[in-house]
């Protein structure tokens, strides 16, 4: 196991390459032995407690093209250098994209927001205490989930066998509700892909949470501004800064003038391994007036499925809470 009381990485080689092509060289021949860094807010963690011990850091700062909001016709598109602090205060993304505004501005805190990203928040890693604890659990290479025997108060009452962790970030189920496009360049070219896409299901691959490898970088997100579109976010935690979610739900939808609604994606965070979106009470909502009692309804629909754990069970409630409220803040 891991000695918690590490405060200091291993040796590695620091490079700041200044074009893109650049930075996804520099991994030729180093597989599993390169690591790219943005913010650096988990890497860095991840290095001081030497639960990655790299040969190499390349460090994509400098990188140009890569940060910044950029509107052109109907889409908004981000930089994956762009900080959280920049995509919670634009006034274009809070008038067309609340859900995603406000989803940056529930991630930590002020100052983790200044340095934290939008490409290192989608691309996090799990906070599971026992994968990061040095445990051999599944997601470790190992054959038993410890959370599953032990404490998993934080883990997921949906999609969880055989790895039972949640996605930590906060823009993932905002983007994937908003039906946000990814681009990620690799040595062979370019690819996009939607935003659902980029996160892995632990039934398909239960070592990774997203589908990034060695020499890809995620180099923006591009979202599409619907006619008539409302979306917001809501997330419950232990504290009102700092903490991952307990539970989390970003809701967009195409509100009519007479309240119909359309067009509607519901998605959890912080319940899942991967963004969580709930297909059957997206149907229920289909076509409907969004009205108190359809509100109601919907709210206790929306743990329909749900097989918690026994120390976990009260994310069922909790679900069914924040669609309340996020259907409310919709309809208002």
């Amino acid at each position: 196991m891991l000695n918690i009381a590490i405060d200091e990485a291993t040796s590695f080689e620091l490079v700041s390459p200044h074009e893109l092509h650049e930075a996804l060289g520099m991994t030729s021949g180093q597989a599993g032995q390169s690591v790219y860094l943005a913010g650096g807010c988990d890497l860095l963690d991840q290095l001081k407690t030497q639960w990655r011990t790299p040969r190499r850091v390349i460090n994509l700062k400098a990188l140009p093209g890569l940060r910044g909001i950029r509107e052109q016709g109907n889409t908004m598109t981000v930089g994956a250098l762009t900080t959280l602090a920049e995509v919670e205060g634009d006034e274009r993304l809070q008038a067309r994209l609340p859900a995603l505004s406000r989803a940056a501005g529930r991630v930590a805190t002020p100052q983790i927001r200044n340095m934290g990203t939008v490409g290192g928040n989608l691309l996090q890693e799990s906070r599971c205490p026992y994968y990061r604890g040095g445990w051999d659990c599944y997601r470790a290479g190992g054959n038993l989930c410890h959370a599953l025997l032990g404490v998993h108060t934080e883990h997921a009452i949906f999609g969880g066998s055989p790895c039972y962790t949640v996605t930590p970030s906060d823009l993932a189920p905002a983007l994937v509700a908003l039906d946000a496009a990814v681009t990620v360049q690799k040595g062979g070219g370019v690819e996009t892909l939607p935003a659902t896409e980029l996160f892995v299901a632990p039934q398909i691959d239960v070592r990774h949470m997203h589908r990034l490898y060695d020499g890809e970088v995620l180099t923006s997100v591009t979202v599409p501004v619907k006619p008539g579109q409302r979306s917001t976010f809501v997330k419950h935690t232990m504290r009102k800064t700092w903490d991952f979610a307990l539970a989390s739900a970003a809701v967009a939808a195409v509100l009519r003038d007479d309240g119909v609604i359309h067009d509607c994606r519901v998605v959890y965070g912080g319940v899942a391994p991967t963004p969580w979106r709930n297909h059957s009470l997206e149907v229920a909502l289909e076509g409907r007036r969004l009205d108190e009692k359809l509100i109601s309804a919907a709210a206790q629909a929306a743990a329909d499925g749900a097989q918690p754990l026994p120390g976990n069970a009260y994310k069922v409630a909790l679900v069914r809470k924040l669609v309340h409220q996020a259907l409310t803040e919709l309809a208002a």
